[in-house]
């Protein structure tokens, strides 16, 4: 299936279509996704398709919110076991490190990271999509779902400091602002949720050591079941992390796997990719990402995607694109 998201949010998405008087199951049939999907709490749509999916349904509702809709319509469940095991932590901290530590249960699409600056705590939804970039509703529901999360925990009363996307246009500029209660800028270089720290470190109401532990051996399971099936999502998440180091040895990541490189290349050809085209792939998304933050130069970037000289790094780039590192980042239009 290659990166796959939970049913969940398909269900979300088919409430929030059904309210309006969509016929919902027309347009997961447009996006080539069989409905019936949605039965089983289990079960995973191919992220392509959820795209898709999403792309139709904020033109057939013409809401260019419709992202905050169906973020509205979270539940624990929408996040699996992980929810309610989120929900039994101690406190928001513990509850956002447990989501950033099992987030492929929810979306292998996407990957969460975590960062203490001290007063700041800073939530990155990272999108990690071949081709075309995610569908910016699909986007701030995602971000929302992290804020939805906290604010269940603590019986709404937590806002962020700022929220940072990376779309630079939105009609719905005012209905995030005012969703999110806090400043919001768009066209940044990620896509992040800032919490002040202290508002993270009070014991959480919902708080129950048993029931986090049973949810928790809930998702560990869940987890090794999926990453068994999704082989090339493994692999680019080991990409990421290696690249800055030059690490793109084929050996080296079967061994992080704790798999053959046989193996490792058999099921990769079976998934109808290679070691080579996700080293390529990881990098041109990488590359996009890069060139939006201003504070990087393109030695940097180059540095940072596992390339040894500039040079090399711009090859590749005029062979993605058609045009240089610099005059992709000095010209508006998307290259990707």
């Amino acid at each position: 299936m290659g990166p796959s998201t939970l049913s969940s949010w398909a269900l979300l998405i088919s409430r929030a279509l059904t309210v309006r008087g969509i016929d919902a199951d027309d347009l997961f049939r447009q996006a080539g996704m069989d409905p019936q999907g949605m039965a089983d709490p289990n079960s995973r749509y191919p992220v392509a398709g959820i795209q898709r999916l999403w792309a139709l349904s904020v033109t057939a509702a013409g809401d260019p919110c419709f992202g905050l809709e169906v973020a509205r319509l979270w539940h624990p469940t929408t996040f699996h076991a992980l929810g309610y095991s989120a929900l039994a932590s101690e406190t928001l901290r513990e509850a956002l490190l447990h989501t950033v530590r099992y987030s492929d249960v929810v979306s292998t699409g996407a990957r969460l990271d975590l960062r203490d600056d001290g007063a700041e705590v800073v939530v990155t939804l990272s999108v990690r999509m071949r081709g075309e970039g995610a569908v910016h509703a699909s986007v701030e529901a995602g971000v929302a779902s992290i804020v939805i999360l906290c604010r269940e925990a603590l019986g709404g009363r937590i806002d962020p400091l700022r929220v940072t996307l990376t779309h630079k246009h939105t009609d719905c500029a005012e209905g995030l602002r005012a969703f999110f209660n806090c400043p919001v800028e768009m066209g940044a270089a990620n896509n992040c949720v800032v919490f002040r720290a202290h508002d993270l470190d009070a014991r959480l109401p919902t708080a129950n050591l048993v029931l986090e532990r049973v949810n928790e051996e809930v998702l560990t399971h869940y987890l090794a079941r999926l990453e068994s099936s999704e082989l090339d999502v493994r692999v680019q998440s080991r990409l990421i992390q290696r690249l800055p180091a030059g690490e793109v040895d084929q050996n080296a990541v079967a061994r992080s796997l704790n798999i053959s490189l046989r193996s490792m290349q058999r099921k990769l050809k079976e998934e109808g990719t290679s070691f080579r085209r996700l080293v390529d792939e990881t990098r041109r998304q990488l590359a996009e990402q890069y060139l939006k933050d201003s504070t990087l130069v393109v030695s940097e970037i180059a540095y940072l995607l596992g390339f040894a000289e500039v040079s090399s790094f711009s090859r590749a780039f005029r062979r993605w694109t058609g045009h240089a590192p610099r005059a992709a980042r000095s010209d508006d239009r998307r290259f990707f």
